[in-house]
């Protein structure tokens, strides 16, 4: 058989990222400190007396623990209090080494040795602040620096602006601390929002326009001339007032997105240090619009999974106005707008369309955000104050002054449920914080999880494995020099089986559901969890639509060498049905010197992109995306198979020679060489061609690519069928 093939012109490459759809991990309530699935869990606790004082002469036999309202068994007690600064690690203004950062492994709760509490470690957050916040910030930090040399705990600075920004590393050197703080003072900021007093002026001219207009009104009906302009004004004014509220919460969304994932990104670093860890986060408020609410919620489970207690402080001082009236008096508007039936944008709608807004509105008050935040991570928020001492110091005895509790849960079960846990000390006239609680779900490697992937992560454990609807997943290996264990994921999902509810006003439907994938390694941890939950939701016209679309979820994890299972779930929240797929992955170590070959892809469609649009990743060929074709199933009306490879060639040698081969149950049918394509600046060689189908019958074959170089050489496959 004479095979024939068809080569496409060198192909440069981004991701599949900017095709699926985008959220930024991450949903939970808070979570204890669960080293192992549910079988260790740590609780830090401190205890204070009536007078704000650490209080250090308890007992194990003087603590309670209650998991869902049941007793639990206490199996580990460590008290941890220090009278003077831990002994240096590392020399001043150095970094933790690299060797401190592997998280210790929980203690067997019912083998009580004393965990790797490590050293303290502090973050200070400045969040975007306006210039008097910023002012009482700098000076409360600066403050508790003082003209020390050192500081007691390893400590950072840090800035929320567009993207989180490192002024100084870890370090304890006091002198590199305040430079980072000026620096910060120096530099400005990104400003949010709109102007809130011109909003509010604007709101009240369109009331007093609209008032004007139904009194016109009036006395037209009784006979007056009436006033023909009012109508007009009050719609100008209306319409102003609308489109100052709909900037205003676009902003409040990037506000909102800016602030949680910079916080993310900050705890997610933290997390592999041991022992306890905090942030004090300078802020006038954390934003939580509906749309940032689940992100909002992954930060604090990903805060108690790292150990991380976060303090808030209002930098905003004494406000001038307190932010609960300003509250009241916006929701009052709402109110009143939503029953004055002449208002242009309530005509014809339900009074409770302003009013559901209520809530959205509660959670611009600091007090809501900055609050739960520290509440939530067995920290304090610290408000209404112009000195901020006060809670450096609770904040730096907070972290020397604790008890570690550990207990394992009488219910064993991962059923992916949030667990409350509840801590009480036999003492009265004492104070308590700690974590409030964590969701029963395997090990997953410390990443947080996400309230809509507990139940997914618990039917991934469920026997038998749940196949209820079909989708592909797939991992892709791409060993380059500069991200040798890059593993592309990529899942296809056909929506018509998943759920589609009608809405609560009968006027539409919505979906929900889940695709997660995670690596697990020979000892059964989890190393790497990507995730996404889509919502879809839309008109009746849109159901059909949404009814037979295809979801590509892509993420690109990067895995230490190491062989992997790769086990990928899709769930559907309403009817709790899920499907799962495991797959065997191998990440090779890299050595730049030898010949390595990617995987062979199948090529399902190319895509060409707007120039404008970034080309990063090893799915672009130059100006076009590759669509992976994970089934490998064609049909012979398609006339050709596409296919694609990058190769790596050795750093030196002879320039490398290919062989495409086509088999059938292990007889070789066809073999040619393949021209390869000239590098790029890299030194890869991306390579798309096709294989023409007109001479092959309907079966099953295996495509093999074999690349030569000097005396190495590297071959990989990909297993097709042939359709009639």
């Amino acid at each position: 058989m004479v095979l024939a093939v068809v080569l496409v012109g060198g192909v440069g490459a981004a991701s599949l990222v900017t095709q699926a759809q985008q959220q930024q991990q991450p949903a939970a309530h808070a979570t204890g400190t669960v080293q192992a699935g549910v079988t260790a869990v740590l609780v830090d606790v401190v205890v204070r007396d009536k007078h704000g004082m650490p209080v250090r002469d308890l007992q194990q036999s003087d603590f309670e623990v209650f998991e869902d309202g049941v007793a639990q068994t206490i199996g580990s007690f460590t008290p941890n209090f220090e009278e003077a600064p831990a002994p240096m690690a590392a020399p001043a203004g150095a970094a933790p080494a690299p060797a401190a950062a592997a998280a210790p492994a929980a203690p067997a709760v019912d083998a009580p040795a004393k965990p790797n509490l490590g050293v303290p470690i502090t973050a200070l957050v400045f969040d975007r602040l306006s210039p008097e916040a910023r002012q009482v910030a700098m000076k409360a930090a600066k403050t508790y620096l003082g003209d020390k040399k050192e500081t007691p705990n390893y400590m950072g600075v840090f800035g929320i602006d567009l993207s989180l920004k490192s002024y100084t590393p870890f370090t304890r050197s006091a002198e590199e601390l305040r430079k980072g703080i000026d620096t910060i003072d120096s530099r400005a900021s990104a400003s949010f929002g709109i102007d809130k007093d011109r909003l509010k002026a604007v709101q009240q001219a369109a009331d007093a326009a609209q008032n004007a207009t139904d009194s016109a009104a009036a006395g037209a009906g009784a006979g007056g001339s009436g006033m023909g302009s009012s109508g007009a004004t009050a719609q100008l004014a209306d319409m102003e007032a609308r489109m100052l509220t709909g900037f205003e919460v676009l902003e409040r969304d990037q506000a909102g997105y800016s602030q949680v994932n910079s916080l993310y990104a900050m705890i997610e670093a933290m997390r592999r240090m041991p022992g306890r860890k905090s942030i004090v986060l300078f802020s006038e408020g954390v934003s939580i619009p509906p749309a940032v609410q689940r992100l909002f919620l992954g930060v604090i489970d990903a805060a108690n999974r790292a150990n991380v207690s976060i303090y808030t402080m209002d930098a905003a001082g004494l406000r001038a106005e307190s932010e609960q009236r300003k509250m009241a008096d916006d929701i009052n508007a709402r109110g009143n707008r939503a029953l004055n039936p002449g208002r242009n944008n309530t005509v014809n709608a339900p009074m409770t369309k302003e009013l559901e807004k209520n809530e959205d509105v509660l959670r611009q008050d600091p007090h809501t955000g900055l609050g739960e935040l520290a509440q939530s991570t067995g920290g304090l928020m610290f408000e209404n104050t112009n000195s901020l001492r006060q809670g450096f110091e609770r904040i730096d005895t907070d972290m020397r002054n604790y008890y570690l509790v550990g207990y394992t849960p009488s219910n064993p079960t991962y059923d992916g449920k949030f667990r409350n846990i509840e801590v009480k000390v036999k003492r009265s006239g004492v104070t308590l914080a700690s974590r409030k609680g964590y969701f029963a779900v395997r090990d997953t490697g410390g990443a947080p999880v996400n309230t809509w992937e507990a139940p997914a992560l618990a039917a991934l454990d469920a026997r038998p494995v749940p196949n209820a609807f079909p989708f592909r997943a797939s991992a892709l290996v791409f060993p380059a020099s500069d991200k040798p264990g890059l593993v592309p994921v990529v899942v296809n999902l056909k929506t018509a089986p998943m759920s589609f509810l009608t809405t609560e006003d009968q006027k539409g439907f919505k979906s929900d559901f889940a695709i997660i994938t995670r690596f697990v390694d020979s000892q059964g941890k989890v190393v790497r969890k990507v995730s996404q939950h889509y919502e879809m939701a839309g008109g009746p016209e849109q159901l059909e639509i949404a009814k037979n679309s295809d979801v590509i979820f892509y993420r690109e994890p990067v895995l230490p060498p190491g062989v992997y299972t790769m086990e990928t779930i899709v769930f559907d929240n309403p009817t709790k049905k899920a499907s799962v797929r495991f797959a065997t992955v191998e990440v090779r170590k890299v050595d730049p010197a030898k010949l390595r070959l990617s995987t062979l892809v199948l090529v399902d469609r190319g895509e060409k992109v707007r120039e404008d649009e970034p080309k990063e990743g090893p799915l672009y060929v130059k100006d076009v995306l590759i669509y992976p074709n994970l089934s490998g199933e064609v049909n012979k009306a398609a006339k050709q198979l596409g296919f694609y490879f990058t190769l790596y060639p050795a750093t030196a040698g002879p320039a490398p020679q290919a062989v495409l081969e086509l088999m059938q149950n292990g007889k070789a049918l066809a073999q040619v060489p393949l021209p390869l394509d000239p590098a790029d600046t890299t030194g890869r060689i991306q390579q798309v061609g096709r294989v023409p189908l007109d001479a092959l019958e309907p079966g099953t074959y295996e495509l093999r690519v074999v690349v030569q170089q000097g005396t190495q050489q590297v071959f990989n496959s990909a297993m097709v069928h042939i359709a009639g």
